[in-house]
Parts: C-alpha cells; structure tokens; sequence
C-alpha cells in the first residue's frame, strides 16, 4: 500500500474495499409532492419531493422503506 512517505510501494496490489453488483444498486424515486425523513441504519435522509437516491436493494429490508414502496408513494428505478 503506502509506506511512511506516502509512497506506493512497488509490490503492494490495491485492494478493493466495496463493490457491489450492479444489479442490487437501484434508484429510489419520490415521485410525491411530499418529502419523506428515511431512518436509515447509518442515519436520517431526508428524500424531497421528485427527487431519487441511489442506493443498494437491501434498503428494501428496512420496513419503513418497503411500506413506502407498497403505497406507492416510492418508486424504484
């Protein structure tokens, strides 16, 4: 990696600390004119009106988000 003069050492390989599949990541769409505080397990978001995140599908797991999703009032993309 870097030695104590912030150098790339010559042998080091880079290594890579998150990737994920391209198929869990996914926009969540608020196609509403309300905005909505999301409690996510890293903190609030606050996703305002006809804005999108991009964001991994296991937010789907979180119960707040899946209502949302089931009424409508969130979109995936």
């Amino acid at each position: 990696m870097f030695n104590q003069f912030n150098k790339r050492d010559a042998d080091a390989e880079p290594t890579n600390t998150w990737q994920e599949n391209p198929d869990d990541i996914i926009m969540l769409v608020n196609r509403t004119a309300k905005n909505y505080i999301l409690d996510l397990p890293t903190g609030r978001y606050r996703l305002d009106a006809g804005r999108s995140m991009r964001t991994l599908r296991s937010i789907l797991d979180l119960p707040q988000v899946r209502a949302l999703v089931e009424e409508g009032e969130l979109e995936l993309e």
